[in-house]
């Protein structure tokens, strides 16, 4: 009885997620293209990850996970022969052999609605400028269908102050403001319209 209680239990719960509309969207590693500057103590990837996390986690009716190998669902495919650990890498927004978007097909995996996959296009640190530039490249897909509903490119730059001397204080900042642009995107395309109050006019009264 007990374990019908805890089913019973479990699929008013799993009915009340999907009834609230609430999506999931998983963010994938970014690849690394050509222009990238290595930087010491400071991994472009990661930071660009955990800040675009940051800038998408509190649209509304969206659950964000960050892709991680070792979850079960991943785990279990790839002991099934379902997918290569090959496959798991960067970039993810490219396209398998039958045509697939990477993202969206281990996206199906974890049973999310959307993923996002892209690439660090330029990252670099200039002394003389005392200036950060990156640029990240991705697209949002929908893991259903794989139709792309979001393709962005966008630039940040960081510059230190008079009184810093930490580049990594410049990076950081030119990493936010492009995590910045990204996340304005994909919130315009994914969250709900805001109503507007209903504004009434009152009539006036005739003179007497």
């Amino acid at each position: 009885m007990k374990s019908i209680g805890a089913l019973v239990i479990a699929l008013f719960l799993t009915a009340g997620f999907a009834a609230d509309g609430t999506r999931e969207l998983v963010l994938f590693p970014f690849g690394q293209g050509a222009a990238v500057q290595p930087a010491e103590e400071f991994n472009v990837e990661v930071e660009a990850l955990n800040a675009l996390y940051a800038q998408l986690k509190d649209i509304p009716s969206l659950y964000v996970l960050r892709f991680r190998e070792t979850n079960p669902s991943i785990r279990r495919a790839i002991d099934e022969n379902r997918i290569r650990r090959d496959r798991l890498t960067p970039p993810f927004n490219e396209r398998e052999a039958d045509g697939t978007w990477r993202a969206a097909r281990v996206g199906a995996l974890l049973g999310v609605d959307l993923a996002f996959a892209g690439r660090i296009e330029e990252f670099s640190y200039d002394p003389n400028l005392r200036e950060a530039i990156v640029t990240i490249s991705g697209d949002l897909i929908d893991v259903q269908s794989g139709e792309v509903l979001v393709s962005v490119a966008e630039t940040g730059r960081g510059r230190l102050s008079t009184d810093q001397d930490d580049p990594n204080i410049a990076r950081i900042a030119a990493v936010a403001q492009a995590a910045e642009k990204i996340g304005a995107a994909i919130r315009t395309r994914l969250a709900p319209p805001t109503e507007q109050p209903t504004v009434v006019e009152q009539k006036k009264q005739p003179d007497r």
